[in-house]
């Protein structure tokens, strides 16, 4: 079954409805680069209201270790997913105790062999924010194709970029692992459209089962 991960989340309302619907993951982004940024007292709030089995992801870009750590700790996350340059080293700090993400982009492909750099639970393929911004948010076809394979060889592989209600049965007949979505699910930033969100999750879960 390809779990999907709502990302971006800023208040409760959207988190429980994200939930209900069947979403298997929420995103915290601690970044200010991002318009979705929350501060950890704000996430704080949310998560206490949260489905006990819901899995609560911090989303990090280039955050001092110690910082991370600290939101990590404070939150109880369960997943922290490293958006920016984060070196193995500095990925390997935070493994004895949370499961790991670390996203790749265009300009490091081919992937395979900064992947098996690190000592990760997954590996997410996305767009940079800034490429984002310019229209350049989803993954091209040489991409998608070097992603089927790795993920025929090697599993657990995410795919974010773009992914909206009319693309994703392109995305989940390569039968990644997750997807991960945010803003194609908004009726403005960072509040999301509940319609929107069970229409996406459905095609995800529905073309799981077949």
């Amino acid at each position: 079954m390809i779990k999907v991960k709502i990302c971006g989340i800023t208040n409760l309302e959207d988190a429980l409805a994200c939930s209900n619907e069947g979403a298997d993951a929420l995103g915290f982004i601690f970044s200010k680069k991002s318009p979705r940024c929350i501060n950890e007292k704000e996430a704080a709030k949310i998560i206490s209201g949260l489905d006990p089995y819901i899995t609560k992801v911090g989303v990090f870009l280039d955050e001092e270790k110690e910082r991370a750590l600290e939101i990590a700790n404070m939150l109880s996350l369960d997943v922290l997913q490293f958006h920016g340059k984060e070196s193995p080293s500095y990925c390997s700090v935070f493994t004895p105790k949370f499961k790991v993400v670390k996203v790749f982009f265009p300009e490091d492909a081919p992937f395979k062999h900064k992947i098996s750099r690190y000592k990760i639970d997954a590996a997410m393929f996305d767009v940079k924010y800034e490429q984002k911004t310019t229209g350049k948010n989803t993954l091209d076809k040489n991409m998608l194709k070097e992603i089927s394979a790795l993920i025929k060889e090697q599993g657990r592989a995410i795919i974010s970029g773009g992914l909206n209600v009319k693309n994703i049965s392109q995305i989940t007949r390569l039968k990644p692992y997750a997807v991960d979505v945010s803003s194609s699910l908004e009726k403005l930033v960072g509040k999301k459209d509940i319609e929107l969100v069970r229409e996406f999750i459905k095609k995800v879960k529905n073309a799981s089962s077949k």
